[in-house]
Order: C-alpha cells, then sequence, then structure tokens
C-alpha cells in the first residue's frame, strides 16, 4: 500500500521564454538556458542581452562641423577629399578685379613709332563661401592677350612697364601703327586660380579665365621731323620748335 506524505505542495513555477534560455521565476532561482554548468546571477529576473556598441573611434573619425570645414573632416578638405573637383562654375560667385590698361603718350600715337601699352594687375585672395563652406579662391595673372584695334594682336607673360626716359623704344608690350586714324586697344588679363578651405593648403583649378580691361581709345598722327640748332627747352624759339 502506498505510503501518503502530508504536507504542502511548492509555489507555483512561473516559466517564460527568453533569447538566453528559460527564466524560472518563484523559486528564487535563475536558471539559465546556455547548457550544463551555467551559474546562476543570484536570482531575479535576469536582464535582456544588450546590443553590441559601437568601438570608440577616437577623435580622429569624429566628425567636425564648427571650424568652417565639410562634415567629418578634422584637417584641410584637401586630405579629407583628395578626389574633390572645383571648377570654374563653382567660384563664379569669387570676382577678380579687372586690370587698368594706360598707353604712352596718353591717348595719341605717332604712325610708325612704338606706342607703349601698360596693363595692371596682381595676385587677389577673396575670401566668400564655396560649396557650403567658408574658403578663399585667389586669382594669379599668367598673361595678357592684347588687340591693339587695328587688326593686330599679341600676348605677352607680363603686363608690361613704363618707358620712364626712353620714350618712343620698343617694349615687349609696344605697337607700332601704320596708319592715321582712331582706334580702341584692349587687353585681357588671363588668370589661374587656386582655392583651400580652412586655410588649408591650396589646391589648383583647371583651366584659366580672361577678364577684359575697358578699352582705350588710341589716335594715331603722322609727324614730321625737324632738324633744329639745338634742344628746344634750351632754346624754344628756334626754328621747329
Amino acid at each position: 500500500m502506498a505510503e501518503q506524505i502530508e504536507g504542502s505542495c511548492p509555489p507555483a513555477v512561473d516559466a517564460g521564454l527568453t533569447p538566453d534560455g528559460v527564466d524560472l521565476i518563484g523559486q528564487g532561482e535563475n536558471v539559465s538556458g546556455g547548457g550544463a554548468g551555467g551559474e546562476s546571477d543570484g536570482g531575479g529576473v535576469a536582464e535582456p542581452p544588450q546590443p553590441p556598441q559601437p568601438p570608440d573611434l577616437g577623435s580622429d573619425e569624429t566628425p567636425n562641423n564648427d571650424n568652417g570645414l565639410p562634415p567629418g573632416c578634422t584637417g584641410a578638405p584637401d586630405i579629407c577629399d583628395p578626389e574633390l573637383i572645383v571648377t570654374w562654375s563653382d567660384i563664379a560667385s569669387f570676382r577678380a578685379a579687372a586690370p587698368q590698361l594706360t598707353m604712352e603718350p596718353d591717348g595719341w600715337a605717332v604712325r610708325g613709332l612704338p606706342t607703349n601699352f601698360v596693363a595692371t594687375a596682381s595676385v587677389e585672395v577673396i575670401a566668400g563661401s564655396l560649396l557650403g563652406f567658408p574658403a578663399e579662391v585667389r586669382f594669379t595673372p599668367v598673361g595678357f592677350a592684347w588687340d591693339y584695334g587695328d587688326g593686330a594682336t599679341g600676348y605677352s607673360a607680363s603686363g608690361g612697364s613704363s618707358w620712364g626716359a626712353a620714350a618712343f623704344s620698343e617694349t615687349a608690350t609696344s605697337h607700332i601703327y601704320t596708319t592715321r586714324g582712331d582706334f580702341s586697344a584692349r587687353v585681357a588679363v588671363e588668370l589661374s586660380a587656386e582655392y583651400r578651405f580652412g586655410g588649408g593648403g591650396w589646391r589648383p583649378i583647371s583651366g584659366t579665365i580672361r577678364l577684359a580691361a575697358s578699352a582705350t581709345p588710341v589716335s594715331v598722327k603722322s609727324a614730321t621731323t625737324v632738324l633744329v640748332a639745338g634742344s628746344c627747352v634750351a632754346r624754344p624759339s628756334d626754328p621747329g620748335c
């Protein structure tokens, strides 16, 4: 005959599945489903597994958006993105000054004698916004294209210089008119350009652009040479003076 054992039954066990196994609640124990030999964490409800945290990449990988550079750049953009290409249309808002054109003699020329033309242009650095970020563009004169108004043209590496004491001498930018008349002389400076962000290194922009000066009127006259006994400055009343 079976022996009857008196006593109370153990409390009910509430079981629930978790990603790691089975939690047994009510017995004061936490049993992991990781297989035999698992350790208890001291009771209570098991914490759900936490998602993996990204590694600490350090300051070199931290985006820097408060120094005028593109997102993710910790240095000049030419270091951050060596493949970045900037074109002349991108820098259309950066405007270099037009060259200034002068001539000797001023406004007139002698047929058959050199007339000296001088164009003035210099290196310019202009600040502004490029691709949405503060930047600078540097324009550098690399040549001068001349149109003397009588059908003749020319090109020079520099804008020329004043005669000084050697009036009517040939220069790299002078021109000899062979016919009388009124002409309009023009010059255009050829500019190269570079850009940079945040004070970084300069990067070139492919190609050049020409920027023209206002036209200068030239009145070409004939002259007759007259022999005199001395200097007209010292003897202004001499014949021919």
